[in-house]
């Protein structure tokens, strides 16, 4: 959270010589808007107790603490309707929070290192080639997939495609023929062969045919199933289908470069 050390000082009862901020200045000390805060004190989140004589809100330095909070938590995925059982506690309460979001934090940066490797990648196929390949493409544009994996629309998208008649086929046909990718892959893996073989690039072709299957040929959701599995790892974002080591061989071949 920003610097908020600008706020004014408060001469009154039990709040004397606390800091406070009115509503427009803690929205731009901490890059919130006013219509954040105004929507945290209706439904009854952040109430700041103090008023100006005119009426106006004036937010407390117990205030900012229960900011942070709610910032944090949400952060962390937890809906608003759920922070207010979680913010009426002690310091201890507070520093459980923080080092929470110390671990998200910790596991984004593990997630960027990913994404600066395969980046690194891409950069050096760029290097070799006249033109990156499509899926290498759609690597590099995973590191602008931020907070949810997809959007509302993509979500919408998916679960109007969940309600077409033959849909649970058409699942069991993508896990079915991604097993058999992967178990080839794997004996590719144990064998030694390169990524850059013919035998795995056609491999990594069939595995970009289904991925493009699965996302209706958009490469906006492509991007999407990918950071998923980034971000979740192979294992439950693929629900057993597909393994870190094989995920790791996958995109060494990628980064190899395909035609399509």
């Amino acid at each position: 959270m920003p610097d908020v050390a600008s706020g004014n000082s408060v001469y009154s009862g039990d709040h004397m010589d606390e800091r406070s901020w009115k509503i427009g200045d803690l929205a731009a000390a901490t890059g919130l808007t006013v219509r954040a805060l105004h929507h945290f004190d209706r439904i009854g989140l952040l109430v700041p107790m103090l008023r100006t004589p005119a009426g106006h809100r004036l937010y407390t330095d117990s205030d900012v603490r229960r900011l942070y909070r709610i910032l944090a938590l949400r952060q962390l995925g937890m809906p608003l309707a759920h922070i207010a059982d979680s913010l009426d506690g002690d310091l201890q309460d507070f520093g459980s929070a923080v080092r929470a979001q110390l671990a998200h934090v910790e596991r984004t940066i593990e997630t960027h290192r990913h994404l600066r490797t395969r980046l690194t990648a891409l950069l050096q196929a760029t290097l070799r080639a006249t033109e990156p390949s499509i899926d290498q493409l759609i690597q590099a544009m995973e590191a602008l997939v931020q907070a949810n994996d997809f959007t509302p629309e993509q979500l919408a998208q998916a679960k109007r495609r969940h309600l077409e008649p033959g849909f649970p086929d058409r699942f069991a046909g993508w896990r079915r023929q991604g097993t058999e990718i992967v178990t080839e892959l794997q004996a590719h893996i144990d064998g030694g062969t390169d990524p850059a073989d013919p035998a795995v690039q056609e491999l990594t072709r069939r595995w970009t045919a289904v991925i493009r299957d699965m996302a209706a040929g958009e490469p906006a959701m492509m991007s999407s199933i990918y950071a998923r599995i980034e971000r979740k790892g192979p294992e439950v974002a693929t629900q057993g289908v597909l393994t870190a080591r094989v995920w790791d061989y996958l995109q060494r071949a990628f980064a190899v470069g395909f035609d399509t």
